[in-house]
């Protein structure tokens, strides 16, 4: 059975070019970048001094990326697997046959041998004895078989708990989560001294990640030929080893699953009554209203986007916390910054539609309607963040004299920005994310008018938000009296801008509904 399944593995490496001229030059492309990753990999061990603390941070350092990336890549890539075990279901093949020689051809892939040439090369930096010797390629096989085992089960793991839609939303939804945690270290990662700092650093990482399954393996001849304690490198190589023997028991008890279960479907919902239809308004404005609710709470679409801008802005907030810049100020950012977020939802929100805008098109003048309607979900999300947040900012920032001036900023930049959006998105709609397709699947259609509409959209926002900014910077210098002109500025120009902003886009609605609904079939 293994050498069935290798000779099919080498027929589809045969047949890998016989694709179009783009996808053959997109294969070349990366088979070239694989190559050259390889031979950059190859002379930096080849320049490290053999048996050296140096090289043991390197060796575990750059192992345990390897494997982590062998980890990651399966589960966010979007490429078919063609040994899916799932497509050999009607052979009858045992499924501990079908596992093992899976695994076997897993094993003859371009990025399994590129870094199985990396990994040779790691032999001779611990040449030093034969003890080392043997430990290095001993090493060097485990960390190429647990390379080829987490893949495989990474891999399939992907293919089967992704399978739908809503899963590969809610994984996207997790990523960009989990991306946003981690921008503190980034920022961190940015702000160290590294000729100070680095070495001490880097060696602590090692250290940690040679107790880990990612970088065990790759510390057994390292940590012999610094010095370390036979009791230190026999845990680590019964680490090394659980793992992976740990990787084919659960590479081996998910092929046999997948053999014997049928392919995920989505199932449909039964739903018991209508819903937010049934909450809100029994009039176009509550219509509306209720299928925006019904985006936010079901369409990825929706609240990713935001939470990618939320999480810029805390990658710009550690950047100045690291810049010096008092932490005071930042508390009190933090509420204006999030109502401007909420408020850029809307300023194409008509294009996440597509063609189902004709529902509002084809109705007799709706447009005051349609843009009510769109930012009733944002003022429900929006009016608790000012009502609450600005309270709570102001209490971690401990100025309640600042309690104005931060709910009327707040309040402009939400409502403004509002308005703007209820005008830009009837003007100027331009191509978004299908429906169907994920957050970050990029439009159809190409073009630069999305960059001028949200450079348009931060500039008016700004320009009708100035006089309240105005005051509450004079009052954060100095002039607490300037905290109240700030709310009445802030509330007046907010409410003003969201009344003309939704009537003259209603008005615009009507009249390019059309328009609208041709561009929304052409994305």
């Amino acid at each position: 059975m293994v050498a069935e399944l290798l000779k099919l593995k080498f027929a589809l490496l045969a047949n890998t070019f016989n694709r179009t001229a783009k996808q053959n030059v997109g294969l070349v492309v990366w088979a070239l970048v694989g190559i050259a990753l390889t031979i950059a990999c190859v002379i930096a061990l080849s320049s490290l001094d053999a048996g050296s603390e140096g090289a043991r941070i390197a060796v575990i350092l750059g192992g345990s990326v390897v494997v982590l990336a062998f980890i990651v890549v399966p589960l966010v890539s979007s490429v078919p697997d063609p040994l899916d075990p799932r497509r050999f279901a009607l052979f009858g093949i045992p499924a501990a046959a079908l596992a093992r020689g899976l695994a076997v051809a897993g094993a003859v892939s371009m990025p399994v041998v590129l870094t199985f040439i990396a990994a040779v090369f790691t032999v001779p930096v611990w040449s030093e004895n034969a003890a080392t010797t043997l430990l290095a390629v001993l090493a060097a096989l485990i960390g190429v078989a647990t390379i080829v085992l987490v893949s495989r089960l990474a891999a399939l793991v992907a293919a089967v708990g992704l399978a739908t839609r809503r899963s590969r939303e809610t994984a996207g939804l997790i990523t960009v989560l989990l991306i946003v945690l981690a921008s503190p270290a980034v920022v961190l990662w940015f702000s160290v001294n590294w000729g100070r700092d680095g070495s001490g650093l880097m060696a602590a990482a090692a250290d940690a990640l040679s107790w880990s399954p990612l970088g065990a393996a790759w510390a057994l001849p390292a940590d012999v030929a610094t010095g370390a304690s036979g009791g230190e490198v026999t845990i680590k190589l019964l680490i090394s080893l659980a793992f992976l023997a740990l990787l084919w028991l659960s590479w081996r008890a998910l092929v046999a699953r997948v053999l014997v279960t049928a392919q995920r479907s989505v199932p449909e919902r039964e739903h018991a009554n209508l819903g937010w239809f049934a909450r809100t308004p029994s009039t176009r404005s509550g219509a509306v209203a209720a299928r925006s609710f019904t985006y936010w709470a079901r369409d990825a679409r929706y609240p990713v986007p935001v939470i990618g801008v939320f999480g810029f802005l805390v990658v710009v907030f550690l950047a100045f916390v690291i810049a010096g810049i008092p932490l005071t100020y930042l508390v009190l950012l933090t509420v204006p910054a999030l109502c401007a977020t909420l408020a850029f939802s809307v300023h194409n929100d008509v294009a996440l539609d597509n063609s189902a805008i004709w529902l509002h098109v084809s109705a007799s003048r709706v447009g005051f309607a349609d843009r009510l309607g769109r930012v009733v979900p944002v003022l429900a999300m929006g009016v608790p963040l000012i009502a609450v947040g600005s309270v709570a900012a102001a209490f971690f920032a401990d100025d309640f004299a600042a309690l104005p001036a931060l709910l009327g900023v707040s309040t402009v930049l939400l409502l403004a920005g509002l308005g703007v959006g209820n005008l830009l998105s009837a003007l100027f709609p331009y191509p978004a994310v299908r429906p169907g397709d994920g957050p970050f699947s990029q439009p159809q259609v190409g073009g630069g008018t999305g960059f001028v509409v949200q450079i348009a959209f931060v500039l008016l926002t700004a320009l009708f938000a100035a006089p309240s900014v105005y005051y509450a910077i004079l009052g954060l210098l100095g002039n607490e009296s300037a905290f109240w002109p700030s709310l009445w500025w802030g509330a007046g120009a907010g409410v003003v801008v969201l009344i003309v902003g939704t009537v003259a886009g209603g008005a615009i609605f009507d009249r390019r509904g059309p328009d609208i609904l041709a561009a929304a079939l052409r994305n």
